[in-house]
Parts: C-alpha cells; sequence; structure tokens
C-alpha cells in the first residue's frame, strides 16, 4: 500500500507537538519538580532537541547525492535531474569539491572559507546560470591546479537555483513545502586524503544515492576492476545500499555486436548484489545522461505543463548540441518511423536556420528524449524509492535525539516519582541507607571493572601485534566465541592495511624502478591511489632515482658505486645519488601514512561499530554495580543511568585517532683501499752484456798449389748498453662506496615499515578504545551519582511530606505518574511513526 508523505508528515508534526504540549502539562502540574537539578538539567536538554527538530520538520529537505565510479558522468546526470547546466562536466575529473545544489527561485552562490583556499570564497547573488557554472568551474579548476603542489581541503560550494525536481514536484511525488537539495560528490579517485574523505561521508550517510557507473566498463575484461571500484565507493563513501539506484550511463556506446543490454543488466545486477551484500537484487537502469541533459536544459527546470523560461538563443544551443553528439540515439530510435525521423530531421534544420523552437515542440522533443535516455523510468522509480526512504532519510534523523533525551527524562523522572512512592519513614530510612551502600559499590566495582576490562583489551591487541599468524586468528576466534564481533572488524581492516599499501604503492614503484619505467606513466598510476601532490612528489625522486642507479653495479642485495676520495666532481655524484634514494624514501613515507589514514578513515564506520560493541560488553559490565544482588531498592536506577549514559555518549562520538608508519632504510657509505697502479715511470739503465766465446776458422798456406784449414778459438767479450725502462707506480687508493638497496630490498624495507607501523597502529588504537572505555565508565559514574543524589534530595522532602499532607501529596503523585505515562505514550507512538515504512 502506497505510503502518503504528506500525510506521515502531518501526523509526525502533530505527535511531536502533543508530545510537547504533554512535557508542558507535566511542568505547569508541578513546577516546583522541574527545578529540581537533576530533572532541570535533563528537561533543557529535552527542550532544546525539541525545538530543533520542530524546526527541521516544519522545513523538511529531501537530499540525493550523486555518487559513482571513475569519469562516470556523475555531474551530467546531475545537470539532467535540475534540467539546468550548473555543474562542471568538462572533460577530466572535475568535481573534486562538494558543490551541493538546494532549490531557491533567487539564485545565488555561496563558496564556504576553508583553510587556505587558493579560490574565491563568499556569496554571490544575482547571477545567471553561465555565471554560477564559470564561478564554479573556476574554483574546481583552482582547487586541482593547487592540489599538485600539496593538499587543501576541498571546495564547499553550494549553488541556490530552480531545480527541476522542486518545480514539478510530480517528477519525486514529494508533498509542497519539501525542500529538494542534490549533492554532486566528487570521484573517489579525486579524494585521496582523510579530511575531504570524512567531509564526503557526513555528506552522503543522510542522502538519497545515485551511482553512477560507466557502460564502457562493464564488459568481461573491466567489470571485475569496476565492481572493485564500486565496493570501496560505496563503502568509504559509507552509501545506505538501502536507498539507492544504480544508473548504468552511457548505454548509447553499446556496439551492435556486444551482447543483449538486458543480459548485461541482468548480469550487472546479480554481481552488485554479491560484492555490496545487498539482501535484494538492486535498481540497475540503463541511461543516456548526454541525450536528457540536453533536451532538459532546453526546457529548463519549470513543471512540464508550464510555459518554459529558457531563452530561445540558450534552447538552440543545447538542441543543436544534442544532434551533434546525440545523432545515433536519435537514428536508432527513429529508424522504424520515416514519419518520426523527418519530424526530427525538420527541426535539425530549424535549428541550423536559426528559427525558435516553440514549447509545444520542444515539449514533444523532451517526451521522447525522457523515453529514449532512461529519465521517464528513472523518475518513476525515483518515486517508489522516495516513498519507501522519507522516513528513514527525512522524519528519523530530525527525532533520534528527541527519543534519546525524552527517554532520560522519563526516567529520571520515573527515578524521582518512586521515590516519592515510599510511605513510611523505616522504608525512607533504609532507601537512604541503601543509597549509601550503592555510593561504596559503584566506587568500588567501576574501577575494578574498568581494570578488568583494560586489562582483557590490552592483551587481546598485544597478541594481534604479533607476527605469527596463526596465533592473531587464533585470537580472532576466541575473541568472537566471547562475543566480540567488533574486533573482527578492526582486525580486519588493520590487516587490509598491509595488502593496499603494498599493492598501491610498494609494487608500482618496485616495479617501475626494475622495468625502468616513465616517470610519467607512475605519476598517473599513483595519481589513482594518492593526491595529486604526493604522487608528483614520488614521480620526481623516482625519476631521478631511476636514471642515476643505471650507474650503479648489482652486488647481491645491493646496487654499488665506488669513487676515489681525491675525485671532488665524483662524490658530489654520489651525495646526489645518496640524497635522492633518501628523498625517495622520505616521499614514499608520506604517501604511505597518507594512503593508510585514506584507507582506514574510509572503514570508520566499521570502527565506529567495533567501539560501539565493545561500549556495550563495558556497559552490560556496568550495570553490576546496580544490580540487585548487590542490594534490593524499589528505586530502579539502572534504566535511567544506561538511558542517561547513551544519550551523553552519543554526543560526543569519536573520530579515529591519527596514524602513522615509519620507513627505515639501509643505505650505506663504507671507506675501503686497493693496491693499484696509480702511474708508470721511465728511467734509463746501463747493462752488461757478455758474448759468448766463439772459433775463427781461416787457412794457411803451404806450397804454390796447397792450403791447410785452421780454426782458433776466442775469449768471452763484456761489453756496456743504456736502455729506456717503463716502470708501474703502485700505492694504496682509499674509495668511498655507496650501497643502494636493489628495488627488490627497497619494498621489502618499506614492507617492513608497514609491519611495524602496524604495531603503532595497534597502540594507537588501543589507547583510542581504552580512552572511550575510561570516558564511558566516567559517564557512567556520574549519571548514578546524579541519580542517586536526585534520589536522596526526594527523600529527604518525603520525610518532612510523610508527617504532613501525606494522602494529598500520594494522589498528586499518582496524577503525575499518569501524565508521564501519557507523555511517554506518545513518544512511543512518534517513534513508531517515524520508523514505519507503510501505513
Amino acid at each position: 500500500m502506497e505510503l502518503n508523505i504528506d500525510s506521515k508528515l502531518n501526523n509526525t508534526r502533530k505527535l511531536l507537538q502533543e508530545l510537547g504540549n504533554s512535557v508542558s502539562s507535566l511542568i505547569n502540574s508541578s513546577p516546583d519538580i522541574f527545578e529540581d537539578p537533576g530533572i532541570k538539567s535533563c528537561l533543557k536538554g529535552f527542550l532544546t532537541v525539541y525545538q530543533e527538530a520542530t524546526q527541521r520538520l516544519e522545513n523538511p529537505s529531501f537530499r540525493i547525492a550523486t555518487i559513482g565510479t571513475t569519469s562516470s558522468g556523475k555531474s551530467t546526470i546531475v545537470n539532467a535531474l535540475i534540467g539546468r547546466k550548473i555543474a562542471p562536466i568538462e572533460a577530466g575529473e572535475m568535481s573534486g569539491g562538494v558543490l551541493s545544489l538546494k532549490h531557491s527561485q533567487e539564485q545565488k552562490l555561496f563558496i564556504a572559507e576553508t583553510e587556505d583556499a587558493v579560490w574565491d570564497t563568499g556569496e554571490w547573488t544575482g547571477l545567471s546560470d553561465e555565471d554560477l557554472y564559470q564561478r564554479i568551474r573556476t574554483v574546481m579548476h583552482s582547487y586541482h591546479d593547487a592540489r599538485k603542489k600539496r593538499e587543501y581541503v576541498a571546495p564547499q560550494v553550494t549553488a541556490y537555483v530552480p531545480l527541476l525536481p522542486a518545480c514539478d514536484s510530480s517528477l519525486l511525488g514529494l508533498p509542497q513545502g519539501i525542500g529538494i537539495e542534490l549533492i554532486d560528490l566528487p570521484g573517489l579517485k579525486s579524494v585521496q586524503d582523510r579530511t575531504n574523505l570524512a567531509t564526503i561521508q557526513q555528506q552522503v550517510n543522510k542522502a538519497f544515492s545515485l551511482v553512477a557507473l560507466d557502460y564502457m566498463q562493464v564488459d568481461d575484461d573491466h567489470r571485475k576492476r569496476l565492481l572493485e571500484e564500486l565496493k570501496k565507493v560505496v563503502e568509504y563513501l559509507q552509501g545506505r545500499t538501502d536507498s539507492m539506484i544504480f544508473i548504468l550511463n552511457r548505454v548509447d556506446q553499446r556496439g551492435t555486436d556486444d551482447l543483449p543490454l538486458e543480459v548485461r543488466i541482468n548480469k550487472l545486477r546479480e554481481e552488485i548484489k554479491d560484492v555490496l551484500s545487498l539482501p535484494e537484487l538492486p535498481d540497475v537502469l540503463p541511461f543516456n545522461a548526454r541525450l536528457l541533459y540536453y533536451a532538459q536544459c532546453a526546457w529548463g527546470s519549470g513543471a512540464f505543463n508550464e510555459l518554459s523560461k529558457v531563452a530561445q538563443k540558450t534552447r538552440l544551443k543545447f538542441i543543436q548540441a544534442m544532434f551533434q553528439d546525440c545523432a545515433g540515439v536519435i537514428k536508432l530510435n527513429t529508424k522504424e518511423n520515416r514519419h518520426l525521423k523527418n519530424w526530427f530531421r525538420n527541426i535539425e534544420d530549424d535549428i541550423e536556420d536559426n528559427k525558435p523552437l516553440d514549447d509545444e515542440t520542444m515539449r514533444q522533443i523532451l517526451r521522447y528524449c525522457l523515453e529514449w535516455s532512461g529519465g521517464r523510468e528513472l523518475w518513476e522509480l525515483f518515486r517508489v524509492r522516495v516513498q519507501e526512504s522519507f522516513a528513514e532519510l527525512v522524519i528519523l534523523p530530525a527525532l533520534v535525539d528527541v527519543f534519546d533525551s525524552y527517554s532520560t527524562l522519563s526516567q529520571f523522572l520515573d527515578v524521582l516519582i518512586q521515590t516519592r512512592q515510599i510511605y513510611h519513614q523505616k522504608q525512607v530510612e533504609e532507601e537512604r541507607e541503601k543509597l549509601d551502600k550503592i555510593t561504596q559499590i559503584l566506587h568500588k566495582n567501576i574501577k575494578k571493572i574498568g581494570r578488568e576490562f583494560k586489562t582483557e583489551i590490552e592483551d587481546l591487541i598485544g597478541g594481534l601485534k604479533t607476527d605469527n599468524p596463526q596465533i592473531r586468528l587464533k585470537i580472532k576466534k576466541n575473541a568472537e566465541k566471547k562475543g566480540r564481533n567488533g574486533f573482527s572488524l578492526i582486525f580486519d581492516a588493520v590487516s587490509e592495511v598491509e595488502g593496499d599499501l603494498t599493492d598501491v604503492l610498494i609494487v608500482p614503484v618496485r616495479d617501475a624502478l626494475k622495468n625502468n619505467q616513465g616517470a610519467f606513466e607512475l605519476r598517473d598510476k599513483l595519481r589513482e591511489v594518492i593526491s595529486p601532490s604526493l604522487a608528483d612528489d614520488i614521480a620526481k625522486t623516482y625519476d631521478n632515482v631511476s636514471r642515476r642507479i643505471n650507474q650503479f653495479s648489482r652486488e647481491s642485495e645491493y646496487l654499488v658505486k665506488r669513487v676515489r676520495v681525491d675525485d671532488e666532481k665524483g662524490q658530489k655524484e654520489l651525495e646526489h645519488d645518496e640524497r635522492y634514494v633518501r628523498l625517495l624514501y622520505h616521499t614514499m613515507r608520506a604517501a604511505i601514512s597518507a594512503r593508510a589514514e585514506f584507507f582506514l578513515q574510509g572503514k570508520a564506520k566499521q570502527f565506529e561499530q567495533a567501539l560501539e560493541s565493545l561500549v556495550d560488553e563495558q556497559i552490560e559490565r556496568l550495570k553490576i554495580c546496580l544490580s540487585e544482588d548487590n542490594f534490593d531498592s524499589s528505586i530502579d536506577f539502572e534504566k535511567a543511568a544506561i538511558s542517561d549514559l547513551r544519550k551523553k555518549i552519543s554526543q560526543n562520538l569519536p573520530a579515529l585517532p591519527d596514524k602513522f608508519f615509519e620507513l627505515s632504510d639501509t643505505i650505506k657509505q663504507n671507506r675501503s683501499k686497493k693496491t693499484e697502479v696509480i702511474g708508470q715511470k721511465t728511467e734509463n739503465v746501463t747493462r752488461t752484456k757478455t758474448e759468448d766465446e766463439t772459433y775463427i776458422e781461416y787457412y794457411q798456406s803451404g806450397s804454390c798449389f796447397q792450403s791447410t784449414k785452421s780454426r782458433t778459438k776466442t775469449r768471452p767479450v763484456t761489453r756496456s748498453y743504456t736502455e729506456s725502462v717503463t716502470r708501474d707506480i703502485k700505492a694504496d687508493v682509499e674509495y668511498i662506496e655507496l650501497f643502494l638497496p636493489y628495488p627488490d630490498l627497497m619494498a621489502k624495507q618499506w614492507s617492513s615499515g608497514i609491519k611495524k607501523g602496524k604495531e603503532s597502529l595497534w597502540d594507537i588504537l588501543l589507547d583510542w578504545i581504552l580512552k572511550r572505555l575510561d570516558y564511558v565508565s566516567c559517564i557512567f559514574e556520574d549519571s548514578v551519582n546524579d541519580l542517586t543524589n536526585l534520589a536522596e534530595r526526594a527523600l529527604e522532602k518525603q520525610l518532612n511530606i510523610i508527617e504532613d499532607n501525606f494522602e494529598q501529596e500520594k494522589q498528586f503523585w499518582k496524577d503525575f505518574e499518569m501524565k508521564k505515562n501519557n507523555a511517554t505514550a506518545i513518544c512511543q507512538m512518534l517513534e513508531e511513526n517515524s520508523r514505519q515504512t507503510y501505513i
């Protein structure tokens, strides 16, 4: 049965007013009761949140947030839904800040002051759509340029303009008087720091979400990566999966040989359900945002059945762009209707001739574009989902504090009523003795309980810090057996940090160094996971390191380079080599720390749930201080104390602590000596040479006709001569050696730093948990003290009353209790109404 939002809202307002009137009646019946310090404090808290809730429900606002995967056309979708070109839609990521669009007949722009903003901040009125667009575009450009050098708090921009779903209430099915707000959130890859992520989380978890996906990423090759990114988008931004519509944008890019669109979408629905752990299949609409954007902006943000306020020049510009950019869609949808095809051709000809386009023709164009783009189906689905989500997103958030504050006031009044219904002096004295006993037990046990619980938590986290995965797993299972499921959430989140940092930072830089990858390629990859300024810093230092290590030789796990101590130029180069590698370690340390903080901020909801489960366990232990085993009292302190405790701790939710990772390095220099030839020396050397003995043959004459052959032996001869000789000059030469880690060793050292950082992270989380538990103990003790003091004052008065107007006072408290119970019944009806989906 369809829920009537207007009726439900009016009924809620009526019940809230009745609750206020009932509390006023209580106050008027006995003002002195509410002058008691304990009751007065509770009443003040209730009246404050009651007034705030009344104002919020008088001017309620329904918020729609657009989130999505990279370059999925979120801003184009926003412009199509509001009927005007306000959100920057240029190529590339433009939605770096948070752009809120609120309905107003007076157009104005407000840019909040943020720390060190390098863009204009302030308020401007009387702006045209073009003025708004250009100013917002300039802010986004300035932010993107500035954050290349350092991180800034993202721009918080609010534009007040007439919005289509507010001007035409039939589109969302909301009654008149309900404000409409659309929030164009930045793509996750343009938000890579903790501060900006936390800002966005505060926005999206209070809104209905449109999740944009890109059709070009749903093929078999890209779909897994798309779904992984989608999971991070929804998880990090803390979107409400119970109030989401998924839009599959750019379906006009589908090829003729592609799988049927219905097959693609059904498969995608199944996978989204599985990846996001949804209870049922999600809505996934095929969409063509550009077609609807051109047509809707050509009509404007006015209601369909009214006159368009868009100037002819603007209208023709949008329709001409539609014919140019969406010609394929128009051709596809008119190919079987020659009359319609000719009708569109005639309009295109008229536009080329600059002929005006009347409202009725424009309405016809818009009807076709709503049908062909998926816009009509989207608005229909919107109406159904708005009906379902309105109470949870608009009514309940305005009343949660009212329920908590009234519960505390009611419980305190119950303690007072119970105290004033003690009719005998002896019983009064007995109750006063029991109050003393409560105080003694409280002071004795609350610190003991705190110490015991603290020791258990310390031991548990001490075990989780160990390097032994089996021990960690055992501790995790033991915690789950004891009902501490919150620790599983913390354990899983911390464990995932190491894998994330390794995958997205360490491995890309290591592989880039080993493969001599280009610096720009590495920079672009890192910009997907860390801020542009950090990615640029790493890319610059990487570029210097990668060029220099080519001059090193590898020795085992190190790269080594040696220069002589007398080589001044070589030493200077060595100093530069070392400095750039150390700078790479420094930038990696900064990037790892920033990414870790961002990653853990994305898990903030898990940490909050985990901490809340520990607080619940502590509260159960603290209840022992007020248990019946310790004393038998007619006054129920437990409900009031716990109610007051929960109200106070819900108003002071802790933020995640800061985290950091330290990275060590093994860059080192040595000095060594080596005997080497340092030169050559040439000198003349006198040498001697002894010639060996020889024989001389000769003929001795005889007769005229004969001669005789003879041989004579000579003595050895020693001769002197001069020779030039070149000698090597040797000496011990001293070298300076620089040992740099090989990329694999760098990666090991960075990973080791992360592991050590995880130990520090556990210490920080332990401190965070223990501080919260100490705070809860203190608040509990304060609440019990407030209640016992209240009862003590009431018992003192009761002693005097018993002696005097006993019967009259007895009747008064019966009447007072009936009035209080009536107010409680109204509050219960109000809560049921605000949580009820259908009536």
